[in-house]
């Protein structure tokens, strides 16, 4: 019975202001939206996300959001050296990133693990995509996938870590069609990319028009 009520975790709403403060020093200062540019992001997918600059931190920030569209947090992303800094309490186990967009696209969903890949993926044509923020996937993430979706495709990266991720979400999901992203026959992404942020769009387009079944990709035995 519990499995069929919507449990609804108490999220507090991130502070506002400096969601706003964010958004203004990404349109002041050049830095920030030349990084996202080289990343291969487009203006539009940039506003679409709401992404910030911190011109102290000289990261980018990605807004993240409950099943229900609060904002409860940010995520950061040094353009100078990969460093990742979360907002305080950020309650990465109690929701997935963009999951407020995905739940009302339809019954299909595409996992991957980081917010950027999450945004490349909706940028090549697919809104229904979240990311888990991360190489676990917590009981309540899992939750939320059953609760919105029938269909997954994983996404998750191309190294050992991603890959058993994948596999985590595979074995625990429970009366889902399960799919992996896939390039070709046997090999997961082209020319050795880790991520979607490692493809082009039409590269990330076919990976998921190709995705396999839960048993194929596990005869593969990568």
């Amino acid at each position: 019975l519990n499995e069929t009520l919507e449990e609804k975790p108490d999220f507090i709403q991130f502070d506002q202001s400096t969601i706003a403060k964010l958004r203004e020093e990404m349109n002041k200062y050049e830095d920030g939206k030349k990084y996202m540019q080289g990343r291969g992001f487009t203006n539009k997918t940039l506003e679409e996300f709401d992404i910030g600059y911190s011109y102290n931190r000289r990261m980018v920030t990605v807004p993240v959001h409950s099943p229900d569209g609060i904002c409860v947090g940010i995520v950061g992303r040094g353009i100078d050296t990969k460093t990742f800094k979360n907002s305080t309490g950020l309650p990465r186990s109690s929701t997935l990133f963009n999951i407020h967009r995905a739940k009302l696209v339809g019954d299909i969903c595409i996992v991957t693990e980081s917010s950027f890949d999450a945004m490349r993926v909706h940028q090549s044509g697919f809104p229904n995509v979240v990311a888990t923020l991360g190489g676990h996937i917590s009981s309540d993430n899992l939750n939320l996938l059953n609760r919105y979706f029938n269909k997954i495709i994983i996404m998750t990266d191309a190294d050992e870590a991603g890959r058993e991720l994948g596999l985590s979400i595979s074995s625990k999901l429970r009366n889902k069609d399960i799919l992996w992203a896939s390039y070709s026959y046997g090999k997961i992404y082209p020319h050795e990319a880790k991520d979607a942020g490692d493809m082009t769009e039409e590269e990330i387009k076919l990976c998921i028009n190709n995705a396999v079944s839960d048993i194929e990709y596990k005869s593969w035995s990568l």
